[in-house]
């Protein structure tokens, strides 16, 4: 039997506008990070049937293609083109099982839309559709609380081209983070679980990849801060460099840090969220500290390891003043690479029921919800300014003197001037096609408040 697995397509692991940033950064290939997901669901599909991997960021699903099972994987901001998908592969006759965050947070609605949808871990659920399906026994939903803790699988690989995709090799070790923050959908989707592979299986699949650098595509490298140590001693044999996603709290373990960098980690993504500890308090982020952020920055760059920071614009208690600080810290913390998506309130999270209840989303049009769009009614400022800010904020950090200023030249970090340079192009070129110019932090200071 035929399964097509498709991942619709996204902007957020695509390059869209301009042509100029997307070239920069990818050259060649289609998309940035291959479909891990998929290629874990590929693996623990029975082998009686034939898989296809459809990435919509790679190429377009041919809705004429013949397919007895259809699973559709879906983040909220590409809730709506999945659906669409959806609908129309099971007007062709197939059977659809839906999975992902969004489908996990919803499943009713996602149920609409598919003859069975899975909440949870593929690992848990599929095997279990796959059983009811060819005794003709489907459920309409399939929860992976239901099943137990069932081991994370490694994915297949054999599935994908690898040639399409920047991060070829992304790799998964664990699932979960034990902190319960009110913004995110990990916590959300997985409760404050956090469970990790065997780190034989780990090393084995790295090993049969063939590559030197790796992503791991985790939301907490440290979750569990002595099963970390033991993982970064056995890479220290491979000679292989690394990044990942880290928390803050990792520059407090000198052991845990020291090993991070002899096992080849190069850079971590840290999600300090805010400089002002009202908002990391309003987020539940309690476990950071604001005041400590730069001295705990110092010990990693110490360590050689580059940080790209993370920043939410939107809490409550922030105002463009607070904004407009998380800017110039990044700058002066000399971080290599920063982001400013837009607090969005996705479905699942405490902060989308609490903004549901007091009457505050602007919309549910979930393709909205891609933390580029002001979908709820800020409490400080108006959504114009605060959508004014993120692009102020990407203005400001993206500039040719802030990234001279935060990079230098010596030590040269050749991707970090990549990543930049490519960043401030397709920037200026998005607005010099829109005719406008990029905002700056202080004329956004300007606008209306609350």
């Amino acid at each position: 039997m035929k399964t097509l697995y498709i991942n619709p397509r996204s902007s957020l692991n695509t390059i869209v506008l301009p042509e100029v940033m997307r070239d920069v950064t990818l050259g060649r290939r289609k998309a940035i990070f291959a479909p891990l997901n998929l290629c874990i669901c590929a693996a623990v599909t029975p082998k009686n049937y034939d898989i296809e991997i459809v990435d919509e960021c790679v190429r377009p699903v041919d809705f004429e293609a013949k397919a007895d099972v259809v699973g559709i994987t879906s983040m909220t901001c590409t809730a709506r083109r999945a659906y669409w998908i959806a609908d129309e592969f099971r007007k062709r006759g197939a059977k659809v099982v839906m999975g992902g965050i969004h489908p996990s947070a919803l499943p009713d609605e996602a149920a609409l839309h598919a003859d069975s949808v899975c909440v949870g871990e593929a690992e848990a659920t599929l095997p279990r559709f796959f059983r009811d399906l060819e005794s003709n026994g489907l459920q309409k939903i399939y929860r992976a609380d239901d099943a137990g803790n069932v081991p994370i699988a490694t994915p297949r690989r054999d599935v994908i081209s690898k040639e399409e995709y920047l991060v070829a090799n992304p790799v998964q070790i664990s699932r979960g983070c034990p902190h319960r923050c009110r913004f995110c959908t990990t916590y959300a989707i997985f409760g404050r679980r956090y469970r990790t592979r065997p780190i034989e299986d780990i090393v084995a699949e790295m090993k049969s990849t063939g590559g030197r650098f790796f992503i791991f595509a985790d939301d907490n490298l440290i979750g569990d801060a002595p099963w970390a140590k033991e993982f970064f001693r056995a890479l220290i044999p491979l000679g292989i460099q690394w990044a990942g996603q880290s928390t803050i709290l990792m520059a407090k373990d000198d052991e845990l840090l020291h090993l991070a960098k002899r096992s080849g980690c190069r850079g971590l993504i840290l999600g300090l969220e805010s400089t002002s500890q009202d908002a990391l308090d309003e987020g539940s982020k309690r476990y950071a500290k604001a005041k400590d952020y730069l001295r705990a920055i110092r010990k990693f760059q110490s360590h050689a390891i580059g940080i790209w920071g993370s920043f939410l614009f939107g809490f409550d208690s922030d105002t463009p003043k607070t904004c407009a600080e998380s800017v110039l810290f990044a700058e002066r913390a000399k971080l290599v690479m920063s982001c400013y998506p837009i607090l969005t309130p996705y479905p699942g999270t405490p902060l989308y029921a609490q903004f549901k209840s007091e009457g505050r989303l602007l919309t549910e049009d979930w393709s909205k919800y891609n933390g580029s769009t002001v979908v709820f009614e800020p409490k400080q400022m108006s959504a114009e300014t605060l959508r004014q800010l993120q692009l102020a904020a990407f203005g400001r950090f993206f500039s040719p003197l802030s990234i001279l200023r935060r990079l230098g030249f010596l030590p040269f970090k050749k991707y970090s001037w990549i990543a930049n340079s490519a960043s401030c192009l397709g920037l200026r070129a998005y607005f010099w096609r829109k005719g406008r110019r990029i905002p700056t932090l202080a004329n956004v200071s300007r606008l209306p408040t609350k």
